[in-house]
């Protein structure tokens, strides 16, 4: 446990210095807030772009803005998160320092979980610093547009983002290049994607956090047929950490 602690300050003071955990938050500010602007104001905009054409355009609501926030963050933003961090151990490989620390007493457990802490700190804090300035803003531009399942709405998407962390995890123990792990994260999450798209078992995948989310909003659909899909999805992040962990025991550095 102590390896874990120091490894994990160790990860964070490097993540702290390379500006990772700088751009990452600063990314997610700017999408908190471009979504409730994008929404309240680009009807606006295009209206005064196409003046000399008649278009009718429906009054920006709460849930539009709702709409920019999953649209930014379930493409650019997660995109940024797996771009940024394929590299967590692919440095290490390169510089060598993971037999060193393996030499000072360091568990190789201690190093897959430590790193993949700090990878979904990191997301976290950016993510919620988003949601949370998204929905000030909403509150304030949309006053009295209260909307179910909020919270619960953002926390399915968050959970997408720890899998795909785990995935990213897997491929970065399996693989020495940040370029392969990325690789390797589209094929597995392009196999979950194709695994959803079969009727009988549609229901129950993990797409469903990162493409109901609005629906959810609005009530077109309702927080129970969001329950399976998270059991799913929390599966699917304990077998990929473990197989990480099972790997890297394995893995000649």
């Amino acid at each position: 446990m102590n390896g874990y602690r120091a490894f994990v300050k160790k990860e964070w003071m490097e993540n702290t210095r390379n500006y990772r955990l700088l751009i990452m938050l600063a990314l997610f500010l700017v999408f908190g807030l471009l979504s409730p602007f994008t929404a309240k104001f680009m009807p606006e905009l295009l209206a005064a772009l196409a003046s000399d054409m008649q278009i009718t355009l429906a009054e920006p609501a709460a849930v539009d803005s709702w709409a920019q926030f999953y649209k930014n963050v379930s493409s650019l933003g997660l995109s940024l998160v797996i771009i940024l961090f394929s590299t967590c151990l692919s440095g290490e490989y390169v510089k060598g320092t993971l037999t060193i620390m393996l030499t000072k007493g360091l568990s190789r457990p201690a190093i897959v979980l430590s790193k993949f802490s700090v990878m979904v700190a990191i997301m976290s804090i950016s993510y919620w610093l988003c949601f949370g300035v998204t929905y000030g803003y909403t509150a304030y531009f949309w006053r009295g547009e209260a909307l179910p399942h909020t919270v619960f709405a953002a926390f399915a998407l968050w959970l997408a983002g720890v899998m795909y962390l785990s995935i990213l995890m897997l491929g970065c123990v399996l693989f020495r290049q940040a370029f392969t792990a990325i690789l390797f994260f589209l094929g597995i999450n392009t196999a979950i994607s194709l695994v959803g798209m079969i009727k009988q078992i549609k229901v129950c995948s993990p797409l469903i956090l990162t493409s109901k989310n609005v629906d959810l909003l609005s009530g077109t659909v309702t927080g129970g047929e969001f329950v399976v899909p998270i059991v799913i999805t929390l599966i699917i992040i304990v077998g990929a950490l473990a197989a990480a962990v099972v790997l890297f025991n394995k893995k000649q550095l």
